[in-house]
């Protein structure tokens, strides 16, 4: 098959890699995941006190803008700044690369069970903390220079994989130095990482799945008549069209001459950040912040025992989940447990509700008093 003039290849069927892990949403925003079978860990997690971690945040940061300062300093002492630039942005080139591999070997050992969520914590705190100190080193030295080809090579820079900020880093470091963190739900594949809480409402969502970003490809945007923008914004459309209608005012940037473009929407469930990798069109790095009770539910099942009713209101795997504890007799229990496939998930003092994530696949939920009333309900979502 042939593409048109106007038609992009990875429309026309031409892109050898073209198949992206996208799940359809029905009046909602479509959302990156892993299939079923590619899953290798899920559980729900809350971040333990690590002082130790919590301390090497601080620490990296106060190495980066010493780091910084000091760069500042040799950049006004220098007599070539085209050179100076070019070292350091080889430096930090290869700083990312180097933070990108740690990156992908990270979620390799925890999906495989080869390190515990304490040590995962620990390390998705120091790889974050460091991108962030590589970005503003950048961003800073990007100020001082006025010759293009640099300027392009900074931005190139900040489109890097393991320099995307993640939504959950404040959340974990607060829970390493205070051990008072949302729970959170982690699910882990060969090269992912996808991590969701809810609190106070608000559902955040984050999937990075590397396996779809690979920087040795060659771009398949812009190879028609239309530009790489054009064609990369199109993709997001085609990806995510309840997200990319006009009225939500979709957003596109690209960084430097770089394979990186980011699509950002604003709409009435919240807010959509997807990165996309040009040279495989699909998404890899992709961030949600929605409210809770504006995703629109899609089933719904109870049961009752013991004087206890559980009622559960589903969205989708990963999206928010409604759990409602009510007593249905004269008694009162205190200490009600609600658990998920064996993992407690919240204690109440009495009947109530509250979100939590909804996991992969089929699952049970039980709510069990102090004094031994259960009620369980086994969920087979379509």
């Amino acid at each position: 098959m042939t593409a048109s003039a106007d038609e992009p290849l990875w429309e026309a069927g031409q892109v050898t890699n073209s198949t992206t892990h996208i799940i359809d949403v029905s009046n909602s925003s479509n959302y990156l995941s892993l299939d079923e079978s590619e899953i290798k860990q899920q559980q729900y997690e809350s971040v333990s006190l690590d002082v130790a971690g919590a301390v090497q945040g601080d620490a990296l940061r106060l190495q980066g803008e010493h780091r910084k300062r000091g760069l500042q300093q040799q950049l006004s002492n220098t007599e070539d700044e085209r050179a100076f630039h070019d070292r350091l942005l080889t430096e930090l080139e290869q700083s990312a690369l180097a933070l990108e591999t740690q990156e992908r070997q990270l979620y390799r050992q925890y999906g495989n069970g080869d390190i515990r969520e304490t040590q995962l914590f620990r390390e998705l705190v120091r790889l974050g903390v460091a991108g962030e100190q590589y970005r503003n080193i950048a961003d800073v030295m990007q100020q001082a220079i006025d010759t293009d080809s640099l300027s392009s090579r900074y931005s190139n820079f900040n489109g890097e994989p393991s320099l995307l900020q993640s939504a959950f880093l404040s959340q974990i470091e607060t829970g390493l130095s205070t051990a008072d963190a949302t729970q959170m739900y982690v699910q882990a594949g060969n090269e992912s990482l996808i991590l969701a809480s809810v609190e106070d409402g608000t559902f955040l969502r984050e999937a990075t799945l590397l396996g779809e970003y690979d920087r040795d490809a060659s771009e398949q945007f812009g190879i028609g008549d239309a530009s790489e923008a054009r064609d990369a914004l199109e993709r997001a459309q085609n990806l995510y069209p309840w997200s990319m209608k006009d009225t939500f005012n979709p957003q596109l940037r690209g960084f430097g001459n770089s394979a990186t473009y980011r699509v950002t929407s604003s709409h009435t469930h919240g807010t959509l950040q997807t990165y996309i990798d040009g040279r495989t069109t699909n998404p890899y790095h992709e961030i949600h912040e929605k409210n809770a009770f504006s995703v629109p539910v899609t089933d719904f099942t109870q049961a009752t025992n013991d004087g206890i009713r559980i009622d559960i209101q589903l969205t989708n795997p990963t999206g928010p989940m409604l759990i409602e504890v009510i007593e249905t007799d004269d008694l009162i229990y205190n200490n009600i447990t609600v658990s998920v496939e064996d993992t407690p998930i919240r204690t109440m003092s009495s009947g109530g509700d509250f979100y939590t994530v909804q996991p992969v696949g089929s699952f049970e939920i039980t709510a069990e008093t102090d004094t031994g009333q259960e009620v369980s309900i086994a969920v087979f979502p379509d």
